[in-house]
């Protein structure tokens, strides 16, 4: 079961509920990071206490770390962790970049200050962890060859069993010229329509032996390039998938434009989620724009090495100036933390003597930040009034 429903709009900007067999999410939303297929160093009680509307796990670090078997054998994900809650998975496409070209280049998803493209020779010529063709990837990673391509992509996340599923394709560096995000696009594309016929033989196939069928979201690329993402967005739109991610590079300065680029050609019925981004100005930005959903590593990973998201902005706990603050992480947040009068100082000092502790108090801070974050959002669409307010609420403009 499946379904999406907008229920407000305001410009481009819209509310919705997403509907799926393990509860419904209302959006906009995002997809909490769970990589190997459960929040890093949370506990099952943890997990309750952070509460996340949506999770998204890692096909590709699922199936090298030989989880894949073990997931299939208890039923998929949701028996297998225990965790119900409705559930992402990607494709693998990103670890295309993020040990290859990514790595290469020495740049992340989103170039610093406009990430103009200056062509694949920026950082070398070589790609020697990921081997791309037309038929699919093959990964050197930890000694070991992994030949990964759209059907075997299909496979994997149907034996992982998430909500929703990604078709497989290639997310490109900010550095790519124009020439290699043109040859990329017809592999992407060309992995979509295999991606499709391959779940489609998958789902008939599991739906007439009595389990569940699952959503798969279509990819539009392009990189920073204006009639590469519309054209992409023209044929990934017209393919019937269930919804559609927006992946590949940005830069800074041109991620508004690219958004609308990349939004050209979808049909405006169906979710749209932005892959791997999750600044708190970038939310904004995105939604703006018609954007659902989101996912990003932000919120947990932050919090491991002692970053606190507050309205006031973030927070380096480790920082000599918190060593005697009584305050709260934040006044009036209700996670689990604050709810237990947990101070500045105190998580603080918890980082030194009992690191464990305070990671895990701090996850759960950040998640609940952002589920707060989404929830203020959803309501200034709903009434009407008051996004550009809570925009400065959170410091952005």
């Amino acid at each position: 079961m499946f379904k999406f429903k907008i229920e407000n709009r305001v410009g481009k900007a819209r509310t919705g509920v997403l509907k799926t067999s393990r509860g419904k999410v209302a959006t906009p939303n995002i997809a909490t990071v769970a990589t190997h297929g459960k929040i890093r160093i949370l506990n099952k009680t943890d997990h309750k206490r952070a509460n996340p509307d949506l999770l998204i796990a890692n096909t590709f670090h699922l199936w090298v770390n030989n989880k894949v078997k073990e997931i299939r054998k208890a039923g998929g994900i949701h028996k297998w962790n225990r965790i119900k809650k409705p559930t992402m998975t990607d494709s693998g496409g990103f670890q295309v970049f993020s040990l290859g070209w990514g790595k290469t280049h020495k740049v992340g998803k989103v170039a610093k200050g406009g990430g103009l493209p200056v062509g694949e020779e920026m950082g070398g010529t070589e790609n020697s962890a990921v081997k791309i063709t037309d038929g699919g990837v093959v990964f050197k990673y930890e000694n070991r060859e992994y030949k990964l391509d759209a059907e075997k992509s299909m496979k994997i996340q149907r034996d992982i069993g998430a909500d929703i599923i990604f078709a497989f394709d290639e997310c490109t560096s900010p550095a790519h010229s124009r020439s290699y995000n043109e040859k990329s696009l017809i592999k992407t594309h060309a992995w979509a329509e295999r991606s499709l016929a391959e779940h489609k033989k998958l789902n008939a196939r599991a739906l007439k032996g009595g389990g569940g069928g699952q959503a798969l979201f279509g990819i539009v690329q392009g990189g920073i390039f204006e009639d590469l993402r519309k054209k992409s967005s023209k044929f990934i739109g017209s393919m019937d998938f269930d919804g559609f991610g927006i992946g590949g590079s940005f830069g800074e300065k041109e991620m508004g434009k690219v958004i609308g680029w990349a939004l050209d050609g979808l049909p405006d019925e169906k979710p749209r989620h932005l892959l791997g981004i999750g600044k708190i100005g970038d939310i904004f930005t995105a939604v703006e724009r018609g954007i659902d959903l989101f996912d990003c590593v932000i919120p947990t990973r932050e919090a491991r090495h002692g970053v606190l998201y507050t309205k006031g902005g973030r927070m380096s706990i480790g920082r000599s100036i918190f060593g005697n603050d009584n305050k709260l992480i934040e006044r009036g947040c209700g996670c689990f933390a604050c709810a237990n009068k947990i101070k500045r100082k105190d998580i603080r000092q918890m980082f030194k003597t009992d690191k464990d502790k305070a990671r895990r108090l701090a996850t759960i801070h950040n998640i609940h930040f952002y589920k707060t974050l989404f929830r203020e959002i959803r309501e200034t669409i709903a009434i009407g009034k008051g996004f550009e307010k809570l925009k400065k609420e959170y410091g952005v403009g």
